[in-house]
């Protein structure tokens, strides 16, 4: 009984099986990742109760910059930009030439 219950209900309501993300929905999940992170942390600076006098303390400025540079680097990843067109010389118009007296 407990096998033919157990059977009817994968066959009814079969698991539901996530499909693997692929590289970019995952950078783009970490970009948002970073983003929740970034903002913790200025919520967590806002509080912090550093005083002159301690000797130990979280550096929030270089945190910020090292998200910064991941955040560049996934975004410089996933959009990459293009090469540019040769900047060529520009076209005169004029192809009629007189000719001179030799």
């Amino acid at each position: 009984m407990f096998f033919f219950g157990f059977y009817s209900y994968y066959w009814i309501c079969p698991p539901a099986f996530a499909a693997p993300l692929t590289e970019r929905e995952e950078l783009t999940l970490s970009l948002n990742q970073l983003s929740q992170i970034e903002a913790s942390l200025h919520r967590a600076q806002q509080s912090a109760r550093t005083g002159i006098n301690e000797r130990y303390y979280f550096d929030y400025p270089r945190i910020h910059g090292d998200i910064t540079t991941l955040r560049s680097g996934i975004e410089h990843y996933l959009t990459p930009t293009r090469a540019q067109p040769r900047d060529t010389a520009p076209l005169v118009g004029r192809y009629r030439e007189e000719k001179t007296t030799p």
